[in-house]
């Protein structure tokens, strides 16, 4: 199996010492390939590097997260990452209305000045988002038809779900989905279209059924596939192409394997 990893940060410092083995274990369980993005100011470097150190291997997003986001944000600080060649997406960016996080009006304009280039260099986007799936659906909606992207580790409801994918957005599932008593990603699994869904394991920041999330790796990915074939009645190796596919398709400048 030729799985992709759309989401996980090989760049956090937790798998630094590690990483040779964290790569060949993702590999040894059929999980080739991997999406890094960014999310501070200095990972934005530690990403390029990654991706230099593992062409073919890593492929590199570069963004912002909306969690360190403040009133000295500058999109030119993003934009010679974007230059790159080796880019493959905007992010990570979005929007989070949680009580602890920066202000919403300092997210937007950080959000709108990403997607904008993002539109500039004909980059798809690695959307984070929570507790603001309709403000996100707004600030979206303007850029229909020329932006594309994906909405990572997706919590928006069954409900929410096709005004996403309406305006050209893919949904991807983490080890969120993969939890017993998860149904709410559950009954969003088993009805988005099997052309827009991608797997990703965020890792090392979201817990699947079997491992605690600190310990999640991109080999973990796997579980979510198998999960996502339970869900929707399909064997194993049909989830896996699929979802390789549908990121190929979205991310253009990863080649097939």
């Amino acid at each position: 199996m030729d799985l992709i990893d759309t989401h996980c940060h090989l760049n956090d410092p937790a798998f630094s010492a590690a990483l040779p083995e964290v790569i060949a274990r993702a590999q040894a369980a059929g999980v080739g390939r991997f999406v890094v993005p960014a999310y501070d100011l200095a990972s934005l470097e530690r990403t390029a590097q990654l991706a230099e150190a593992y062409r073919g291997i890593v492929f590199p997003a570069y963004g912002l997260h909306p969690w360190y986001i403040d009133e000295s944000f500058d999109p030119e600080q993003v934009r010679p990452y974007l230059r790159r060649a080796d880019a493959v997406a905007v992010g990570e960016i979005g929007l989070d209305l949680s009580p602890e996080c920066p202000p919403a009006d300092l997210q937007v304009r950080a959000l709108v000045s990403q997607l904008d280039m993002a539109a500039e260099f004909n980059l798809p986007v690695l959307l984070h988002c929570r507790k603001a799936y309709d403000s996100l659906y707004g600030i979206l909606k303007p850029y229909q038809g020329r932006l594309s992207g994906v909405l990572h580790s997706y919590a928006g409801g069954a409900e929410g779900l096709a005004r996403f994918v309406a305006l050209g957005f893919y949904i991807s599932f983490s080890g969120s989905v993969t939890r017993s008593n998860a149904r709410k990603y559950h009954r969003t699994a088993a009805i988005v279209p099997l052309d827009r869904f991608l797997l990703e394991t965020d890792a090392p920041s979201i817990a699947t059924e079997s491992m605690v999330a600190s310990a999640v790796e991109p080999r973990h990915v796997l579980e979510v596939a198998r999960k996502i074939a339970d869900l929707r009645g399909l064997p194993l190796a049909e989830v896996g192409r699929l979802s390789t596919e549908n990121t190929l398709r979205l991310f253009s400048r990863i080649p097939p394997a």
